[in-house]
């Protein structure tokens, strides 16, 4: 329903294909009160944090738009690891991907089940999400540190991680008709951690890093982006000093109705967290990627490539996510710094909903 109403509208031209309400993503602030203001629309900012009111059903936004979804990546010597579970109110989703760094095997298990078999549950205040079909679950510890067990068709992936690096995003951003999203992106370092890939079973190292993305909210019924995920080490061009990296950069594409410019440009540093200015991604399918700005100057060498494509009643879903080794210069409190190569997961994404 949204994604229909949201190309009558982009037809009639009363959706833009640009939305700038003025927002400040770039100074953070503190937390408000709750969620929704009394208009029905989203208190967008950037923010220190949030333990205000979750009163979604204030949203003058359609119920049917509420999606939930929490992704995280681990980096480990030998293999690359991205997990997904998504209540996205008409469908959900259990995913488990894993690639072999050196061998360049590469297994993947989606589970998506529509309403009202959908399987993922995750309420108020969204630290707990759980599958009732496959037994996965992530679970959110008040000091930020994370539990989950990942089943999927013979890939079996279970850790448990802490918070790494600077603060966490922490940033609600608004969109059009009542909707809008907050969202948690940060770093995390597995603690410990098992894979099981059909009968073969690996301990992951203590120290892997990586990356998770929690979002709640109102989404726009045409969703399309890029995106970049990884953690690396990075050298001081001045001082030769080494310190790990982490990037999170998200950026509306051209498919998106309507773009909205909320300023997903992120690098952590050990205990830092610095937006960027403008980014853009310059690629195309079989190539190198360039993400750059004034700041920010990344090569990304793809290595892997899964596409998924779903069509389903009301639902399209058209992911190409790309796997490989990000490197580059970056400048953030002064500093220039180059990221060494390091694995990296980038994403161009097409969900209608």
């Amino acid at each position: 329903m949204p994604r229909i109403i949201d190309k009558l509208d982009a037809a009639a031209g009363r959706t833009p294909v640009f939305l700038d309400l003025g927002i400040d993503y770039s100074t953070p602030r503190p937390g408000p009160k709750a969620l929704i203001k009394p208009d029905g629309t989203y208190e967008a900012g950037w923010f220190h944090d949030f333990d205000g009111d979750w009163n979604l059903d204030d949203s003058s936004a359609f119920d049917i738009a509420l999606q939930r979804w929490v992704h995280l990546t681990f980096d480990a010597p030998d293999h690359f690891i991205v997990c997904n579970l998504a209540n996205l109110t008409r469908a959900s989703n259990t995913a488990l991907l894993v690639a072999n760094k050196r061998t360049g095997e590469f297994h993947h298990a989606s589970l998506t089940h529509l309403y009202p078999q959908d399987t993922v549950r995750v309420e108020p205040p969204f630290t707990h999400w759980r599958d009732s079909e496959t037994g996965s679950f992530v679970r959110i510890g008040d000091d930020l540190s994370v539990e989950l067990a990942i089943n999927a068709d013979g890939l079996h992936f279970v850790a448990t991680a802490r918070h790494a690096l600077g603060p966490p995003l922490i940033q609600a951003s608004r969109f059009q008709r009542g909707r809008g999203a907050i969202q948690w992106y940060r770093i995390l370092e597995l603690e410990r951690g098992l894979l099981a890939v059909g009968d073969r079973v690996v301990e992951l190292p203590a120290g892997t890093m990586g990356t998770c993305d929690r979002t709640i909210g109102h989404q726009r019924g045409v969703q399309a982006w890029n995106w970049v995920a990884g953690v690396g080490t990075a050298v001081d061009l001045e001082t030769g000093e080494r310190t790990r990296l982490g990037v999170q950069i998200a950026k509306d594409r051209h498919l998106a109705r309507p773009q909205v410019p909320n300023k997903k440009y992120l690098i952590w540093t050990e205990d830092r967290l610095f937006k960027l200015g403008e980014v853009d991604f310059s690629y195309e399918h079989g190539s190198d990627w360039r993400i750059h700005g004034d700041d920010l100057d990344f090569r990304f060498v793809p290595a892997f490539h899964r596409h998924e494509e779903k069509r389903l009643v009301l639902v399209r879903a058209d992911f190409h996510q790309f796997y490989g080794e990000l490197s580059g210069t970056v400048r953030v409190g002064g500093r220039r710094l180059r990221l060494e190569p390091c694995f990296a997961v980038t994403e161009e994404s097409l969900l209608e909903l």
